[in-house]
């Protein structure tokens, strides 16, 4: 078989990973009753098999939890299976870079979508705790009221008060479905609206005034991190040009003369030459990322 045939398969197995991993992660999580109640619905659904200690390694945890913050059903093994098989399959067939890049394009989907869900839900969090104050000040229970944001809200807002609901109906505890959100979706804003619910529950307090109170301050502090990524937008482009020079000149100058591109790639100091420069680089956009950030 002609190395062209061989490239062209590998390139239609690259997209058609791409396209089946794009499918399965943007496809809602069936919602089971024992998912609803157990800590890690995948490993406790399929019992303990050969994949248990991926699911248990650091990595499998890591995964697990950025899985179920986006609503999806996947195992983690089966992620990191995947990635492994297209590492394997398009390094051998074409070259490990190409290789590396298709295993990392799984990990960047679940990841950018748990992003994505978790960012959204912080947005919808004052508004949701404004509802759930005005329906406790209307003499509504908790379970109440987050029936009544998992019916009046959508998005991700909306997915996680329905599975909350859903739980409670099942028998699950306010503090242990408050609990499992706060795993899902771990952020200081929401560990101090589920802080101010248990506290409430337990010894009692006026919980209306207490999440009113958390929304006021959190559109203050959304409103005030706005500002200061308007002032600070000139530092944060500065960095990113700076870092793209490098990379961008390279290209340039292996455009206008590919003879000096050739002796960086094809000669041990040259390969020598770019990790180093790509170590520096990394090194140096992490550093002026860090020191043009303001905490709010």
């Amino acid at each position: 078989m002609s190395s062209e045939v061989i490239a062209a398969l590998a390139a239609v197995a690259v997209l058609l990973a791409a396209a089946a991993t794009y499918v399965y992660a943007t496809a809602p999580a069936p919602v089971r009753a024992v998912d609803l109640l157990m800590s890690d619905p995948a490993a406790r659904r399929a019992g303990r098999d050969w994949r248990t200690p991926l699911e248990e390694s650091g990595l499998g945890r890591a995964l697990a939890a950025d899985l179920r913050r986006g609503g999806m059903s996947m195992r983690s093994s089966t992620l990191m299976l995947l990635s492994l098989g297209l590492l394997l399959v398009l390094g051998l067939t074409l070259n490990f870079v190409v290789g590396i890049v298709a295993a990392a394009l799984p990990f960047f989907v679940v990841r950018r979508r748990a992003g994505q869900h978790a960012k959204q839900f912080a947005q919808q969090l004052p508004a949701v705790l404004d509802l759930i104050a005005n329906a406790l000040r209307a003499g509504q229970s908790e379970a109440q009221a987050f029936a009544l944001v998992a019916e009046q809200t959508k998005g991700a807002a909306g997915a996680e008060f329905t599975r909350m609901h859903q739980a409670l109906g099942l028998g699950a505890t306010v503090d242990g479905v408050t609990t499992g959100l706060l795993e899902r979706l771990p952020s200081p804003d929401l560990e101090l609206v589920v802080d101010a619910i248990q506290l409430a529950h337990r010894v009692g307090g006026n919980l209306a005034e207490m999440l009113g109170g958390i929304a006021t301050t959190i559109r203050n502090r959304s409103r005030l991190e706005g500002e200061v990524r308007a002032l600070t937008a000139q530092g944060r482009a500065s960095v990113y040009l700076v870092t793209a020079l490098a990379p961008v000149g390279l290209l340039l100058i292996s455009l206008i003369n590919p003879a000096w591109g050739e002796t960086l790639f094809n000669t041990t100091a040259g390969r020598a030459v770019l990790i180093t420069a790509a170590v520096l680089e990394l090194v140096g956009y992490v550093t002026a990322t860090r020191a043009s950030a303001v905490e709010v």
